[in-house]
């Protein structure tokens, strides 16, 4: 599910129109634009027309114009927030706003939300049946007020619907509590662990959710994480987080079960706050299994793979990450800004993530289309991540027979340009292989063994800045197919 299918339908073209200009430029053709959009032409300009007054209004400096030719041209200021711009929108939906009210208001009546957010009978239940149909991702449904499901599945959709809507100031205002922030703090302390303010908000909002699910204790469902439960037990880490939870929550005279533990303990993994290290000899035999698992699945998009626990761990504790999405959740809420994979990724890179989400998929009940969406984005970065860390380094050979003067400026225009790239070794040339060798006369590149040959118009302009970068894209190209041909 996309936070997007929540926006009425005029708001959706909205940011239909906005994604087509941040994936083809500040500035495209109105032509362009109601082809991609399918649209009739009235709509589209009333709707140009209402984005580019709602910019203005968010913004004073942001604007949508239409310039000559049927030209139309976005300007958005360096302090232009997408996020907060985009839920402006979310909370003047009624979708939006409902599921906001059911989180909230656990009392409520029927009568009282149809006048809160001033619906008719039958157009409350018309959205009733829509939200329903959008939650069936993650098998969960919405009856009489409230949401039913699984536990696990009911906290990570909340966690996941406000973390992806809300700006981080109103989760901070929304959840803020002085309880959380000592219980944060036991956390850091009993784990050993450091968790960056950048990150605290993420506590606190899981927290909060924890503390407003209590209520609803008596209807919990906790049946599909009975099994995992049985795992932990012996794990050091749930050990020390069920302590933690046990001490905090005896304050408040509440009944809390073994499974609060179980999903904070998979929440700080999967956000990142919790890593695994499978050197320490008290791992649970859970968390080295999720070890193992990350090392079968690096397997199927690289054949050269070492111990990536041990030469990558970084990338072995995104794999965890996304393994534990894969078996644990159900469904997968993303966001305005989370683009489709191949808009970002080369069709060889989707290729080989596609491969890797057939790994993960095997003997696990069907992943919903945004699940399988999100799992081959989030691996498409891993092995992207993965090729730029064994990417072999890149010779490039500078040869220049011109004057002194002549040849410095030209050192220093190749330098320049090609300061940007990593794994690169620029040197005068001495040895006999390249890479890359860039010449300003062909004949003095006779008793070289290259990959490619780059002889130097002598002119410094951006047309010699284009020749270059285009000869540094296909050599990069190439060892990335070769690289890719081993699958």
């Amino acid at each position: 599910m996309n936070l997007m299918q929540l926006l009425e339908k005029n708001q959706q073209v909205h940011f239909q129109i906005l994604t087509i200009f941040f994936q083809q430029g500040s500035e495209i053709s109105y032509k362009t634009l109601a082809n991609t959009l399918s649209i009739s032409s009235p709509t589209l300009q009333k709707e140009l027309q209402q984005l580019g007054e709602n910019l203005s209004a968010f913004h004073s400096k942001a604007s949508l114009e239409i310039k000559e030719n049927d030209r139309l041209r976005l300007i958005l200021p360096l302090d232009f927030s997408i996020q907060h711009f985009f839920y402006e929108y979310l909370s003047k939906a009624v979708d939006f706003q409902i599921i906001e009210y059911l989180f909230f208001h656990r009392e409520g009546s029927t009568t009282k939300l149809m006048m809160d957010l001033m619906l008719s009978e039958a157009s409350l239940f018309r959205h009733f049946k829509t939200i329903n149909h959008l939650l069936e991702e993650f098998q969960l449904q919405m009856k009489n007020k409230k949401l039913i499901g699984d536990e696990r599945q009911i906290r990570f959709f909340f966690y996941s619907f406000f973390s992806q809507s809300y700006p981080l100031a109103k989760i901070e205002q929304t959840f803020r509590n002085p309880a959380i922030r000592n219980v944060i703090h036991v956390i850091e302390q009993q784990l050993d662990i450091a968790i960056d303010p950048l990150n605290r908000w993420k506590m606190v909002l899981w927290l909060g959710l924890m503390e407003a699910r209590f209520d609803f204790r008596s209807s919990q469902q906790h049946g599909a994480s009975k099994e995992l439960l049985k795992q932990l037990e012996t794990d050091p880490t749930f050990q020390t987080l069920r302590n933690i939870l046990g001490r905090y929550l005896s304050r408040f005279a509440l009944s809390w079960s073994d499974y609060e533990a179980v999903y904070l303990y998979l929440f700080l993994i999967m956000e990142g706050l919790l890593v695994i290290d499978s050197s320490d000899e008290s791992s649970s035999e859970f968390m080295l299994e999720l070890t193992r698992a990350s090392q079968t699945l690096i397997q199927t998009f690289s054949d050269d793979t070492p111990d990536i626990s041990l030469h990558y761990p970084e990338i072995s504790s995104f794999l965890v990450i996304i393994i534990l999405k894969a078996r644990y959740l159900t469904g997968a809420l993303t966001s305005f800004a989370d683009f489709p994979p191949h808009f970002l990724r080369g069709a060889a890179m989707m290729e080989a993530a596609n491969l890797a989400v057939e790994q993960l998929a095997q003997g696990m009940a069907p992943f919903s289309d945004e699940k399988r969406r999100k799992l081959t984005h989030d691996l498409s970065f891993v092995i992207e991540w993965l090729q730029e860390n064994q990417q072999k380094e890149m010779k490039i050979g500078v040869l220049l027979s011109q004057n002194r003067l002549r040849a410095d400026v030209l050192r220093r225009f190749l330098t320049k340009q090609l300061s940007g790239y990593p794994y690169m070794k620029v040197e005068a040339a001495q040895e006999t292989v390249y890479d890359l060798l860039i010449v300003d006369q062909p004949q003095i590149a006779e008793n070289y063994r290259y990959q490619k040959l780059l002889i130097l118009t002598g002119v410094i302009d951006r047309f010699e800045e284009q020749r270059l970068h285009q000869v540094i894209a296909e050599i990069r190209r190439e060892n990335l197919e070769s690289e890719l041909e081993k699958l």
